[in-house]
């Protein structure tokens, strides 16, 4: 009689790793986070305590020049901060242009550094685009100045950035 599963010696046989469904698995989990990764990435990076409005809208930026943010305490380009929204809420409305000064010297740094990059062959053409992102709470006043104030420098075409809804 044969004695299944040990050897001549009697002792019970090791049966060892069975390789095959490990290969399997791990082929699994590679097809899942290939899958999953998204090679497109995020060009925008959100400034800290923002929530964006939410959007139905399916167009994604190419790119991105200059980022204007705008949180319930402070302004911000490039993630730099450069002037605290109160200031802005006491911009009087009383004005026919109202121009945030400080937010206006720093895009018109910013737009001669692209005017520049432009000259020395880096970039292609002078794009004047500004991507906005601003808090969903912040006052519409706010945004009409940051808005005036783009043009005043130079950025006459303006994205907003929001976050997509499901449909």
């Amino acid at each position: 009689m044969a004695n299944r599963g040990r050897n001549k010696f009697g002792t019970p046989k090791s049966t060892g790793l069975i390789i095959t469904s490990l290969i399997d698995f791990f082929s699994i989990v590679v097809i899942y986070l290939m899958k999953s990764y998204s090679a497109e990435g995020s060009i925008l990076t959100n400034a800290d305590n923002l929530m964006l409005p939410n959007s139905f809208s399916t167009v994604k930026p190419k790119e991105i020049h200059v980022q204007i943010a705008a949180t319930s305490d402070m302004i911000l380009v490039d993630n730099i901060p450069v002037v605290p929204t109160e200031d802005v809420r006491k911009i009087s409305q009383d004005n026919a242009n109202p121009v945030i000064s400080q937010l206006e010297q720093k895009l018109k740094a910013t737009k001669k550094t692209e005017e520049d990059e432009v000259r020395l062959g880096r970039l292609n053409q002078m794009e004047g685009v500004a991507t906005i992102q601003i808090d969903k709470n912040v006052d519409f006043d706010v945004l009409y100045k940051i808005m005036n104030t783009c043009a005043s420098a130079g950025y006459l075409k303006m994205n907003f950035a929001v976050m997509e809804r499901e449909m």
